[in-house]
């Protein structure tokens, strides 16, 4: 009998022991799927867009993978740009700039958006000056000046319309080689079943003689429609001027 106590309490410690082991992390790659295919499900920072700054700003990319000059514009997230030191490149009018942006995110969020970029001039005032997406702050909080005020934001920010100057667009982020855009995945991904990817964007830009004597700034977005406070939307503010 004792015999028989003792393996019964063997058994039930080996299924106690069995009951509390933690089961190795098993993913549904059909479920999440489902899950971020919904429609009800938020697109906002799913994905994320930026300019490349240098090799540093997308440290997994192989050698060779960025083209040899692009995004050569005023240094980004300095101040005074009326000074001398920091005032904005100066191109003529028909010269072709290189434009280098990536988005990454969820591959089902990334197959809902497109890519926009909208070149526009020294915004105008919102009626009133106080809408939480104009460049100029409340009345109550004023900048030192509109570009103090520029110099802040970099992605809570959506042009007005009636302040763009030009817009170029696709309706997809897919690879392609379709003139003026190039397009190239650079990574792909699976985190707990969802696949996720990243691309880099290049558009080859020829600057319209309707831009002369402008200064102008670049906002690149992955929606059909400017977004504020989304990680999909942002500002490479006073990039350039044109003779």
């Amino acid at each position: 009998m004792k015999k028989i106590q003792l393996y019964f309490l063997a058994a039930s410690l080996l299924f106690a022991m069995a009951s509390c082991t933690k089961t190795e992390d098993i993913s549904n790659p059909a479920a999440n799927a489902a899950t971020t295919g919904t429609l009800n499900l938020s697109l906002n920072n799913r994905l994320q867009a930026g300019f490349i700054i240098d090799s540093s700003t997308l440290p997994f990319l192989q050698a060779g993978s960025l083209p040899s000059g692009y995004n050569k514009f005023r240094k980004q997230l300095t101040y005074d740009t009326l000074s001398a030191a920091n005032k904005p490149v100066v191109y003529d009018t028909n010269t072709v700039i290189t434009i280098l942006t990536y988005v990454k995110g969820d591959d089902s969020a990334i197959n809902r958006r497109s890519i926009n970029f909208r070149f526009f001039g020294v915004p105008t005032l919102y009626p009133g000056g106080r809408a939480t997406s104009n460049w100029i702050k409340p009345l109550s909080n004023p900048p030192q000046s509109a570009v103090q005020a520029a110099e802040d934001s970099i992605r809570n920010f959506a042009p007005r319309s009636i302040d763009v100057l030009n817009t170029v667009a696709q309706s997809t982020i897919t690879v392609n080689t379709t003139a003026p855009f190039e397009i190239t995945k650079v990574k792909s991904e699976v985190q707990s079943g969802i696949s996720y990817s990243t691309y880099l964007i290049k558009l080859s830009y020829k600057i319209p003689p309707s831009f002369s004597g402008k200064l102008v700034s670049i906002n690149f977005s992955v929606s059909s429609s400017t977004i504020r406070n989304d990680i999909g939307n942002v500002n490479w503010n006073y990039a350039f001027r044109v003779r």
